[in-house]
């Protein structure tokens, strides 16, 4: 297994190098964008891109190691995030109808997945995990700057297959000192069984 991890980053290194020499190959406009997972519909397009930032991070056990003892359980990777810095410009009519179309699609779908797209990388199944503004004048114009974090979703496939005939959970009967009553025992029922186990019935 490491050796087909050093080998898969020695020829990215060496891909790297050799395009580093070539002229350049890029777009003239670097591609960004936000699409819905299932539709790629955009969830919207800002008048630019203020930042794109992909955050890696891992859970640390927290407790002293034996030598020769760590082992890859103790390092569990967590749901990627990315941080997005949309830029609107225009009147404050523009700007407000901008930032509340992409709300109403955040709280009437929640649960909605995108995929994000950016030079470096396309990045699938994320959420919106928070939402945050601030408006600067700049150069004469307001300037709507609009932060959205995003929350990798980890999809993992069913390797049991599907269960086609769950049944679902039901609630007992009540069953009171040898005694089954269908339903919760009424106050007389509750009395009846008091008195035979007073008489010995």
């Amino acid at each position: 297994m490491a050796a087909l991890v050093d080998a898969s980053a020695a020829v990215l290194n060496a891909l790297s190098a050799i395009a580093s020499s070539l002229p350049a190959l890029n777009m003239p406009v670097p591609l960004y964008g936000i699409v819905r997972s299932d539709s790629f519909i955009p969830l919207t397009i800002p008048s630019s891109w203020g930042e794109f930032s992909p955050r890696y991070d891992t859970a640390l056990s927290d407790y002293p190691q034996e030598q020769g003892a760590y082992a890859v359980y103790n390092k569990v990777v967590r749901p990627r995030t990315i941080e997005v810095v949309l830029v609107k410009t225009g009147s404050d009519v523009a700007r407000f109808t901008w930032l509340s179309a992409i709300e109403v699609q955040e709280s009437g779908n929640p649960e909605q997945l995108y995929t994000l797209i950016s030079p470096q990388g396309i990045y699938t199944d994320y959420t919106i995990a928070g939402l945050s503004y601030v408006t600067r004048k700049e150069k004469g114009s307001n300037m709507l700057y609009l932060s959205i974090r995003f929350q990798e979703i980890p999809q993992i496939t069913n390797t049991l297959g599907g269960y086609l005939n769950v049944l679902e959970a039901k609630s007992g009967i009540v069953a009171g000192i040898g005694n089954v009553f269908s339903s919760a025992a009424t106050t007389a029922q509750n009395a009846a069984v008091s008195a035979g186990n007073f008489l010995g019935i």
